[in-house]
């Protein structure tokens, strides 16, 4: 029982960590001007969004049955902005060649502060993982942790991409924007 409650109290941490995402990456969507960065804080509050559903769910039945659930087929294969990020990134890049995308230091400060986010997300599911015993329970930590270190290391990735677009693309594509 003490197992149990325990991660209720995780889960609970869980949803409100969650919820702080979705506010954050909400108010950087409405905020930007940048049309990429609006892309990427719409698809990442539409995965906070998702976790928080999962969450409440997983918290509702472990509450109720005093067990863990599993992840249905369609959960595990959830992609989020992992499938999005070729299509994002396509539709920026002749904006970005004709100078009609310009991004702010309040969007760069906005990167920043998400990437921290996302990295403390990471540290939590992967304390609550080492935490408990539950084979299911860590399936659904290490399915969490997962998701938060690719949001991460996607908010890193684009952040790069934002300071400096031709550095990026020399570097991951071999080429310049220039022609």
């Amino acid at each position: 029982m003490a197992d149990v409650q325990k991660s209720l109290e995780a889960l609970s941490l869980a949803l409100k960590t969650e919820e702080e995402g979705y506010e954050l990456y909400k108010a950087g969507a409405e905020q930007s001007k940048n049309e990429f960065v609006k892309s990427i804080f719409q698809q990442l509050f539409k995965d906070e969004r998702m976790h928080i559903s999962l969450i409440k769910r997983f918290y509702a039945e472990l509450n109720q049955s005093k067990t863990w659930m599993q992840l249905t087929p369609e959960e595990k294969n959830y992609q989020g902005i992992k499938e999005k990020m070729p299509t994002i990134f396509s539709q920026t890049l002749e904006k970005v060649k004709a100078g009609r995308e310009t991004i702010s230091d309040t969007d760069l400060k906005v990167y920043q502060k998400a990437i921290e986010f996302e990295k403390n997300g990471v540290k939590m599911y992967s304390q609550f993982y080492q935490e408990t015993t539950d084979e299911k329970a860590k399936r659904f930590y290490a399915f969490l942790r997962d998701m938060e270190q690719e949001h991460a290391d996607v908010l890193d990735n684009t952040y790069q991409y934002l300071k400096d677009p031709n550095a990026w693309y020399m570097q991951k594509e071999g080429w310049t924007l220039e022609d």
